[in-house]
């Protein structure tokens, strides 16, 4: 059954991606969506691999395509970190330090995805909407399975079995009466994840002044719908970013006043909904500053530094022992646990690893923000939010490299943010305006 997922996965992606970037994106995601139930549903070990059969089918299609002027314009910046951040792994793989299945593993978890920065710098502002129109149409899936899974209870839909022991560890809900919801997802961590890296996609898309009652109505529902995964999934640190975003939107809305009264509507109605049920409140345990500050030391301490003394260049991929199926475990040599994804990073890639990552994220920092007058201006903002917040929240835990499908839609707005951001000279009369015509566009008329 596995090896027959695995070859869907990647006939529908390498089928979706033949149409067009968009739909070969929207394809991966909804894999991603359903990969955590399915697996958990199909534990066989073949069942890891139907995410990545997708990512690579939507790969064949989308990787060697010949790329617009435009679309060089935007990649040529980020190709030569992208190419360093794959480069240096690539390396270290040849290095024999653990079993060669682990260093598999832990390639994939350094580089596999890492191409989605490309993809996202590619994607032009017709791309991003009809992607958001997608993931809201994911999202509303993604609350059905959460919804059912609130009232009929998890066992219905995850077996307990190995793949899904770390679901049933996450009793912590309630006074450890109740589980986080996952909804279809891995877990509820990547549930909530995903969610939040969503919000600035379909905020930006419902700005836009071009688009149907249904379009409005369904990126409505689809907001909506993420900001209750992110409380379901009981995840602080994407309440956190959740709540910064939604700060940074309501003081960012330069928009109809109708937009303003129904976001803050949306608002209201969230925040009802959470006073009224204590499950959705786990969020409250922010206000224990001793266990909040007790947590942030697990992952932030001295004990980096040791690392970085003992493995200046690693232990080896797959060393950080993220992402290692469970099959696999007992084959880690020297296993150590970080709950870090920097001293992850480090303990697989060494001290200049950890380097190249650090001076990515800062260079990223300084890419110039979009203009006022560009439509996307509010989305483009609050993906530099997003990406900002979850390279900072990295201290705190790992997985924002492997989550699925958390980290591709993650790396795409990591690719949006760092392309160059041109302004237009005056078109001429003949020539189209800026909109779904922008693919006519060519970098000369950029400055």
């Amino acid at each position: 059954m596995a090896i027959y997922l695995c070859l869907l996965s990647l006939a529908l992606c390498y089928w979706a991606g033949r149409r067009s970037l968009t739909a070969g994106l929207a394809a991966v995601c909804a894999v991603g969506y359903v990969y955590g139930i399915t697996r958990a549903n199909v534990p066989e070990t073949l069942s890891h691999f139907i995410f990545d059969a997708g990512v690579v089918g939507l790969y064949a299609t989308q990787l060697m395509r010949p790329l617009t002027p435009l679309q060089k314009y935007r990649v040529e910046p980020l190709r030569p970190w992208v190419e360093f951040l794959i480069a240096w792994p690539v390396l270290l793989f040849f290095i024999p330090i653990q079993d060669i299945l682990i260093q598999f593993v832990g390639l994939r978890g350094s580089i596999f995805l890492l191409p989605f920065i490309l993809l996202g710098a590619r994607m032009e502002a017709a791309d991003r909407f009809r992607l958001a129109l997608w993931l809201a149409g994911l999202n509303l899936l993604a609350l059905a399975f959460a919804g059912a899974e609130f009232f009929l209870g998890l066992d219905r839909f995850f077996p307990r079995n190995k793949v899904t022991e770390i679901v049933y560890l996450s009793k912590d809900v309630l006074g450890h009466t109740a589980w986080r919801i996952p909804a279809a997802f891995v877990n509820a961590h990547a549930y909530g994840g995903t969610m939040v890296v969503t919000i600035p996609l379909l905020l930006g898309a419902l700005v836009q002044k071009r688009k149907t009652s249904f379009q409005l109505q369904l990126l409505i529902f689809g907001l909506g719908a993420a900001l209750l995964g992110v409380l379901l999934s009981a995840a602080r640190t994407h309440f956190i970013v959740a709540s910064v975003l939604i700060i940074v939107a309501t003081f960012s809305l330069r928009t109809k006043l109708g937009y303003v009264l129904g976001w803050v509507f949306m608002l209201c109605v969230i925040g009802w909904m959470v006073s009224s049920e204590q499950r959705l409140q786990r969020f409250m345990e922010l206000r224990d500053t001793d266990t909040v500050a007790e947590r942030v030391s697990w992952s932030v301490n001295m004990n980096i530094w040791e690392i970085a003394t003992r493995y200046p260049f690693g232990n080896g991929l797959g060393g950080g022992g993220t992402s290692i199926p469970y099959f696999l475990q007992r084959d880690i040599n020297n296993s150590i646990a970080m709950e870090n994804e920097y001293a992850r990073i480090m303990l697989e890639q060494g001290i200049l690893g950890v380097a190249i990552w650090v001076l990515f994220i800062l260079w990223l920092v300084t890419r110039r923000r979009s203009h006022r007058a560009d439509p996307w201006y509010l989305g483009r903002q609050l993906a530099w939010v997003v990406c900002m917040a979850f390279f900072i929240s990295g201290l705190l835990g790992t997985g924002l490299l492997t989550s699925v499908p958390q980290t591709c839609l993650f790396l795409l707005l990591v690719g949006w943010i760092g392309t160059r951001q041109p302004k237009f000279e005056p078109a001429p009369a003949s020539a189209p305006q800026f909109g779904d015509e922008e693919k006519q566009l060519t970098a000369q008329q950029y400055v």
